[in-house]
């Protein structure tokens, strides 16, 4: 279903991916307003589904998974609670288009970046590489359904970009180093500028918007953003 080798380790990191993604639906729908007995149907049909990706259910065929596992009788309670998680968890999945644009840019940035070398800081161009990477990882194979979680994944970009950007040395001392800053910076702008989040997003928001706002070191925030970051503590 993914195109990745049986038990290899992007089929382990997928697996991974599934399992956190219902972990985090329980969580959301725990925080909203309904009662007490349709959350708990929710959450044993979530753990219905989650048996299609344990060691039982991957043992069988697919078609036994959608069958006993994946069928609406897990599925139609599940899609019951999408618009009380809506209000605390919206956002907008971007297209096909879009995601292949924001593909191409990472390969373009993990590609450029292996040919600039920093030379006191190499560190942080190695975490800035394998936080994209991970990025990458998780739009391409996981797909749609993993977007919280694929901008979980830039939390290592980001981190090592604000290192970058701290540590910046004097203008004019160091171009490939203010090179590799401009330019993460500026894929970390357009990733940010393709997705809309609502505006209590929460599970991602806090550090999404944190992260964004460090940004303005080296651009403009796009007006979506910075509307939401009245809404948190910088």
């Amino acid at each position: 279903m993914f195109s990745v080798n049986a038990w290899s380790t992007d089929f382990m990191l997928i697996l991974a991916s599934i399992h956190q993604r219902i972990e985090a639906l329980k969580l959301m729908i725990a925080e909203t307003d309904l009662d007490e007995d349709i959350k708990d149907t929710a959450y044993s049909c979530l753990e219905g589904v989650r048996q299609a990706f344990v060691i039982n259910g991957l043992s069988n065929t697919w078609n036994h998974s959608i069958q006993n596992y994946l069928a609406n009788a897990n599925l139609t309670p599940i899609r019951m609670t999408s618009g009380y998680v809506r209000i605390n968890y919206g956002y907008e999945i971007p297209d096909d288009e879009e995601i292949e644009i924001i593909s191409d840019d990472v390969r373009a940035l993990i590609s450029w970046l292996r040919d600039h070398e920093i030379v006191d800081r190499d560190f942080i161009r190695a975490a800035l590489i394998e936080g994209l990477e991970g990025f990458l990882f998780r739009i391409e194979r996981v797909g749609s359904f993993g977007w919280p979680d694929s901008f979980e994944s830039l939390k290592a970009v980001i981190t090592a970009y604000m290192a970058l950007e701290r540590g910046m040395p004097e203008a004019n001392q160091s171009p490939p180093y203010e090179a590799i800053v401009k330019r993460t910076g500026d894929f970390l702008r357009n990733v940010f500028e393709r997705v809309k989040f609502a505006k209590d997003v929460s599970e991602a928001g806090d550090w999404l918007l944190r992260g964004y706002g460090a940004l303005q070191a080296v651009g403009h925030a796009h007006p979506a953003i910075a509307g939401l970051l009245t809404h948190t503590a910088m």
